[in-house]
Formats: C-alpha cells, sequence, structure tokens
C-alpha cells in the first residue's frame, strides 16, 4: 500500500500539495492533470528522485521520505523508458533484477519478457524497438526488481495509438496479478478511464478531487475539473424565485436541475448529455447552430441559445436533423444530467 499524508513538493517557486491518498495493494490509481499541475513532482518525491518539503510517504507501512531511492523499492518508469542503448533487451532487463545469478536470472528474465509481450526481443537493441516496445522493457526492468509498489510517468505518451490499447492491458494485468500499489501519471483523461480504478485531479498542485472515474467524471467537484474533464458548458446561473429548480442563466436562457438550487451557482453539462431536436413553437428553449466540428464518429455542434452551449451528436443524428449552421433548434438537457455547484 501506498499512503501520502500531507506530502508537500517544492520546485523552484511552483508548490505542490499538501497532498492527501491512499493506494491500497492491486489498485490502480491514475494522477490526472493539466501539463504544469505537479504530477510528475509528486512521483518523483515518492521515489525519492526528489526530496519532500514536507509530509509522509508510506509505502508498505514504512515511510520512505527520508530513505534514499535504492532503499524504498519502487519500480519507475518513465515516458521514454531510459534503457540502456548499449544492451540487449535481455540485459536491459536482466539490470533490474533481484534474483540470483546465471540460470535462475536468465529464467526471470525470460517469465518477464513473456508476461510483458517482448519474448521475441531479447537479443535485440533499443535502437530497434517501436515506442511501445521500449516501454514494455522498461516495465519489465522495473518488475524484475520486485518493487513494493509501481510509479508510471506518463508511459503511454510516445506510443503510438495502435499499440496503446496492448500496453494499456499489460499494465492493468501486471498490477492485478502482482497485488501492486500503482500510481500512473498523465494528461490524458481516456487515458485515465481506460486504466483507472480511481482517478486522483491534481490542478495546479492542488488535489481538487479523487474517486472512481464516472464519479470524477459525472460529478466534478469545482468548474476547474470540470473544464479540465471536457464538460465545455459550465455556466453561471441564479436561481428562479418562482421554481428553485429552475436556473437562469446569466447569458440568458434556463436549465431544469433534478433538485432545488441554491440561491447563485455554477451549472455543468456535459456536450454529449445535450439533446437536439427541430424547433417547434411550443416553447421550448431553441438555440441557432453557429459551428460543426467533426470529431470521429461524432459532431461537436456549437449553439447560441443565447449563452453558448456545445453540443456532442452522432454523425448520423447530425444528417437525420439536417444541421447546418443557421438552422434554429430545440435543446432539451434531461435534470439529472445538470450538476449543479456552488457559486465562487
Amino acid at each position: 500500500m501506498i499512503e501520502l499524508s500531507g506530502l508537500e513538493v517544492v520546485a523552484g517557486g511552483f508548490e505542490v500539495g499538501p497532498l492527501d491518498l491512499r493506494v491500497d495493494d492491486g489498485r490502480y490509481v491514475v494522477l490526472l492533470g493539466p501539463s504544469g499541475a505537479g504530477k510528475s513532482l509528486v512521483l518523483e518525491a515518492v521515489a525519492g528522485v526528489r526530496r519532500a518539503a514536507a509530509g509522509r510517504a508510506v509505502i508498505e507501512g514504512v515511510d520512505v521520505v527520508g530513505l534514499p531511492p535504492e532503499r524504498r523499492r519502487v519500480g519507475l518508469v518513465f515516458q521514454d523508458g531510459l534503457l540502456f542503448p548499449h544492451l540487449t533487451v535481455a540485459a536491459n532487463i536482466a539490470f533490474g533484477s533481484r534474483g540470483g545469478r546465471g540460470g535462475e536470472r536468465r529464467g526471470e528474465v525470460e517469465r518477464l519478457a513473456e508476461k510483458v509481450g517482448v519474448a521475441g526481443l531479447l537479443t535485440r537493441r533499443p535502437a530497434s524497438l517501436s515506442g511501445g516496445e521500449r516501454q514494455r522493457v522498461a516495465l519489465a526492468r522495473a518488475l524484475a526488481a520486485r518493487p513494493r509498489a509501481l510509479l508510471l510517468d506518463e508511459p503511454l505518451s510516445a506510443v503510438d495509438p495502435e499499440a496503446r490499447e496492448g500496453l494499456q492491458d499489460v499494465l492493468r494485468r501486471v498490477c492485478r496479478e502482482r497485488r501492486l500499489p500503482v500510481v500512473h501519471v498523465t494528461h490524458d483523461r481516456h487515458e485515465a478511464f481506460a486504466l483507472a480504478d480511481e482517478c486522483a485531479v491534481l490542478i495546479d498542485g492542488r488535489l481538487h478531487q479523487t474517486g472512481r472515474p464516472l464519479d470524477v467524471l459525472r460529478r466534478p467537484a469545482d468548474a476547474a475539473v470540470a473544464r479540465f474533464l471536457g464538460a465545455r458548458n459550465v455556466m453561471r446561473a441564479r436561481r428562479d424565485p418562482g421554481d428553485h429548480r429552475v436556473a437562469l442563466l446569466v447569458d440568458g436562457g434556463s436549465l431544469r436541475a433534478a433538485h432545488e438550487l441554491p440561491g447563485e451557482a455554477v451549472l455543468v453539462v456535459r456536450p454529449e448529455d445535450v439533446r437536439l431536436a427541430p424547433a417547434t413553437p411550443d416553447g421550448s428553449l431553441t438555440a441557432t447552430v453557429t459551428r460543426l466540428t467533426l470529431q470521429g464518429g461524432h459532431v461537436l455542434v456549437r449553439l447560441e441559445v443565447p449563452a453558448a452551449l456545445d453540443a456532442l451528436v452522432p454523425a448520423a443524428e447530425v444528417e437525420r436533423l439536417g444541421l447546418a449552421v443557421g438552422l434554429r433548434v430545440a435543446v432539451s438537457v434531461r435534470p439529472t444530467d445538470v450538476h449543479v455547484l456552488p457559486a465562487g
């Protein structure tokens, strides 16, 4: 288990923390946040590469803050693998081994290579490997040291999209089979949601929210988390005096929430929860399409309500509705999809 208590890290004038985080054995926690948030600084402090300014980092019951890196027994994998270029794959893996000599060590190298999917590459050198292959070798080398915890610093950022999913499967399987506590740093929310048992969102050096990926996505703790996770529609509103479940948007229009609102509020609506239909004269909320942006199999539709509102609509639905710039459409959002945050 990894348990961080009041951990603080300082780099130049930038401060991270105090940070509290617990990662149980066999749990995969992703430290998620924008570039420059301080995520890697936290990992470096836990690994001993950087000195913590304050707090505790307990691994398997031992506070390691005052220990040198080699006594912390953590595996650390960086985004570029950092393999020894003059050594073969087998020698790189063996370099981290805590096993015996000769045949015993060779057997361990072969088992680890098989586990991470590089058994056929043992005689190759790093220069001849793809980004995904190098990361698999780096992971095997980290596991060869029999760590008590695994720390991954942007391990997929240099990996081709085609190889990323396979490496994600390897990472999750290793965590589960070895019952290792894993902390994985990334700025990519899609990567985080694909891997994490729990997400910890770090923004500007402060831990804003921890929780299951779906909870963090659907119920962000504040506007900063909502915006970082792609909510896009973050709107200031005030309560309707005649109906406390109706939010009057400061920039125009209104939405109904599932519960009573405070006097002033911030509404968060994810683009995929905005529903469009042909405009009708029945008094429903209408908007004008101002922009269409293709995103894979969906289209991001910018609307003017008059407040700006984004909807993420399947491409087939765009064709069915005949959406085009200048078209008037009816807009609806289910009350349960309107997430209400206090203003401030």
